[in-house]
């Protein structure tokens, strides 16, 4: 008897608290260890694109992130 192989898992964006945790486009968010890793790639942004960003606590992950809003320099 042949054995039936399972259709892989078709991978969808979480709903609940961690929906918040995904860039707009379904990906995951780019996580930084420390506030300084967050805001040196904020710089980076703002110095190559003119991209305004700014780093902040991920609740979800506890990590840092970047994203648009108020920056403090």
């Amino acid at each position: 008897m042949k054995r039936r192989r399972r259709r892989p898992a078709i991978a969808t964006r979480p709903l609940g608290n961690v929906a918040g945790h995904f860039t707009r486009e379904g990906g995951a968010k780019k996580r930084y260890r420390t506030q300084v890793a967050a805001q040196s790639a904020a710089q980076l942004a703002w110095t190559l694109n003119g991209v305004d960003l700014s780093s902040y606590r991920c609740e979800h992950c506890h990590q840092w992130h970047i994203g648009g809003g108020s920056r403090e320099d």
